[in-house]
């Protein structure tokens, strides 16, 4: 079994990235679509914890992560919004927690190509059980590496120890 840290950065990405999987207007369809390949990333909390992983991506691993965050967001009844300027994208949701009234709200602000690289400063407040906020932020940064080495498909990631996680695998989702 891995290290919860290496399946929950399964998501940090996929969620930065997509968020507003569900927004209806410019949102996630003006987002580039990172490169097919070979991604360094980096993802940084508000502690000064890092994790750093390489990610094999291809088309079909971003839609099928759009794809799931996007029935999250369905199920959490969440309220999105985005924006475009000349900075970049900002994307904000609002969520509902399971069957209570608490709430997750969180904001991104994305930069980059994603041909070359990308940037996201994530920052999330959620309402915990006795009323207090905890407020989480994340700052995730990757660079395109080239084709995907051997030994890694469109999916893996790979972690400094050599521990991997496959996509497809952890969400149960078919690859094309």
């Amino acid at each position: 079994m891995l290290p919860i840290r290496y399946t929950t950065s399964l998501s940090v990405v996929a969620a930065a990235l997509l968020a507003a999987g569900c927004a209806s207007t410019g949102g996630i369809e003006d987002l580039p679509r990172p490169k097919s390949g070979h991604w360094q990333v980096s993802s940084t909390d508000q502690t000064g914890e890092t994790v750093t992983f390489q990610d094999c991506m291809d088309k079909d691993t971003f839609y099928k992560t759009r794809e799931l965050q996007k029935a999250k967001h369905d199920v959490q009844q969440c309220q999105t919004g985005s924006n475009k300027d000349s900075n970049g994208w900002q994307f904000t949701s609002n969520c509902k927690v399971g069957q209570t009234e608490q709430r997750i709200e969180t904001s991104r602000k994305i930069t980059g190509d994603f041909q070359t690289n990308f940037h996201v400063l994530s920052v999330t407040k959620q309402q915990m059980p006795d009323g207090q906020i905890v407020e989480t932020t994340r700052n995730i940064k990757g660079e395109y590496m080239g084709a995907c080495p051997a030994g890694m498909k469109p999916g893996d990631r790979m972690f400094p120890d050599g521990n991997k996680i496959n996509f497809y695998d952890i969400t149960g989702l078919q690859a094309k």
